[in-house]
């Protein structure tokens, strides 16, 4: 788990790619339909964590999700 937040900039993020149906309609904005869900990886620079950013291409909400290593 992470002590402090990280930047961005303190790894590197893979490609997207299609995660549909991961979240509940809570996660999406009241109009979306959720249809475009993709998510990449983020890696940090030490090796030492792996994260998961989702994002709805459709409404533009984003949520991230701590990997194993919390």
């Amino acid at each position: 788990m992470h002590i402090a937040p990280m930047p961005d900039s303190a790894g590197e993020f893979a490609e997207w790619k299609p995660a549909p149906g991961v979240f509940n309609e809570k996660f999406h904005k009241p109009d979306c339909k959720g249809a475009d869900v993709r998510v990449r990886c983020w890696e940090s620079s030490c090796g030492g964590y792996e994260d998961y950013q989702y994002q709805c291409f459709g409404c533009g909400a984003m949520k991230w999700e701590e990997g194993a290593d919390a």
